[in-house]
């Protein structure tokens, strides 16, 4: 046990932050591949990194999913009108996510024909064994070695953290962890993320997902994350929020002041983008479809100071900001416009509002606003009663109006195959929403048209049986449920 008095002056002051003699503890934090992000940092690592080095922690990024990706790219990205998360280049991202299924399908324990490789190998419509199996063929085989002569350029670390964000990371994440325990035998490792939050249940009951995984973090976690770094340098007991399979979870604990940690020194100047946040959980939060509240849990806003020193990093390198909220709402936006005053680009996400006028669109592109997603998801009005969220085509033709006048592209998130819906009313929907932006020759914009699926920790799937639905099958490591249209939904009517 450590004296706490021994960090006090005579007179009960803290000690300086220099004077600070505690332990310190060095760790990793991994990114597995594979995920369709390759512009920049992932902002979870950056803040945890952030968080434990504002402590005096040693903490270091290894970014394996950029890494793979960027050994195998074969051309050049240009920056493109789309900036943030959608500038990327797509069409390489979407081959090697194919390889990345065929990889995962060689070393699977039984022969996958090619129109299943996604579901197993990505959405993981797979038993426990399944998956397990075709990681620890990975980890014996070649991406084992590549990880290996990774892991050999670092310094053994005292604990190493797991960024998992969705489920076409586990195979992977399995087979790093194994590595890991290979290379550095004692070393703990933890996994955290969005993936992990939303299996968290599961995992609380099931010791099966324990195998070679010391423990799990639920949520946000920068001050979690410095108390477990506290315990592992001090040999102390972790914090009860970092659970073990089989045994209760907790939400971890979040620091909102946290200033985000980036290792820009392998990115190319102009052609970059830095992840911040300005708020953390859906300000809307209604939607049936959505994990967001979840996963995120309620809306609460973040340090606006936090964000001063991305801007000024951001500013450095030529790179574009990329707000990860879930949804600024539009008094957020204004906030965030008139901090950043057009010192560099940056993109943002959102939902229709009859604030964004013509005046608003072009202030927030001289403060530097290049590129506005918003979750309009639909336009048809059955399908709007079954997500819960109402939006008229004229709010969109307004909007669009106004972003195309001040020169701000957009992305529209739509979707189609909503249970219950009529799916030649969706169809119609989506082709008025294309006729929209194609009758505007000014405007710059992209349509990311989804197909439903039925999550696990949605409302929709939560309650099913209130939305005409029927699940017929779960699987372990998977968040999506496989179901059938068992009645036309009471909420649609």
């Amino acid at each position: 046990m450590i004296d706490a008095s021994i960090y006090l002056t005579t007179d009960g002051a803290p000690l300086p932050a220099e004077r600070d003699t505690r332990p310190k503890a060095s760790s990793l934090l991994v990114v597995p591949p594979f995920l369709k992000h390759f512009g920049g940092p992932m902002a979870g690592p950056a803040y945890l990194k952030g968080a434990g080095e504002s402590a005096g922690h040693t903490v270091e990024v290894l970014d394996l999913n950029r890494e793979w990706i960027k050994e195998r790219i074969t051309s050049a990205h240009a920056s493109g009108q789309i900036k943030g998360d959608h500038d990327k280049p797509s069409k390489e991202l979407n081959r090697l996510y194919q390889e990345w299924q065929e990889l995962c399908a060689a070393h699977w324990p039984t022969i996958v024909p090619a129109n299943e490789r996604e579901s197993r190998t990505v959405v993981l419509s797979a038993s426990h064994q399944e998956v397990v199996g075709c990681a620890t063929k990975m980890a014996a085989g070649s991406f084992g070695e590549w990880v290996r002569q990774r892991l050999g350029k670092a310094v053994r670390p005292d604990m190493v953290g797991l960024s998992v964000m969705f489920s076409g990371q586990i195979i992977a994440a399995l087979a790093v962890t194994e590595v890991i325990h290979a290379v550095w035998p004692g070393v703990p490792v933890v996994w955290g993320g969005a993936h992990v939050t939303a299996l968290s249940e599961r995992i609380s009951k099931d010791t099966a997902y324990g195998e070679g995984i010391d423990g799990f973090v639920v949520g946000y976690a920068e001050k979690t994350w410095v108390e477990l770094l506290d315990a592992v340098a001090g040999d102390t007991p972790w914090p009860a929020e970092v659970f073990k399979a089989g045994t209760a979870s907790r939400r971890a604990k979040e620091d909102g002041t946290t200033v985000p940690s980036f290792d820009l020194a392998s990115y190319v100047q102009g052609n970059l983008t830095l992840p911040v946040q300005a708020s953390r959980g859906c300000a809307y939060g209604k939607c049936s479809f959505c994990t967001y509240p979840k996963i995120e849990g309620k809306h609460r806003k973040l340090s606006m100071a936090a964000l001063e020193p991305v801007i000024e990093q951001a500013a450095a390198h030529a790179a574009v900001v990329s707000f990860k909220d879930s949804l600024l709402v539009p008094n957020q936006l204004r906030e965030v416009g008139a901090m950043i005053k057009g010192r560099v680009m940056w993109s943002a996400c959102t939902k229709l509002h009859s604030s964004f006028d013509r005046e608003a669109m072009r202030r927030l592109y001289g403060e530097g606003l290049r590129t506005l997603e918003i979750g309009l998801e639909t336009l048809d009005e059955t399908s709007q009663g079954i997500i819960n969220k109402p939006q008229s085509p004229a709010l969109l033709s307004v909007f669009l109006d106004a972003a195309a006048e001040a020169g701000v592209a957009i992305v529209i998130n739509y979707m189609t195959g909503l249970p219950g819906a009529d799916a030649r009313e969706e169809q119609h929907w989506l082709d008025v929403v294309r006729a929209e932006v194609a009758t505007r020759p000014t405007l710059k914009a992209m349509i990311e048209h989804n197909a439903f699926q039925l999550e696990m920790i949605s409302p929709m799937g939560l309650n099913p049986t209130a939305y005409g639905i029927e699940v017929t099958r779960r699987w372990p490591w998977s968040s999506l449920l496989e179901y059938r249209i068992s009645q036309p939904s009471a909420l649609a009517a």
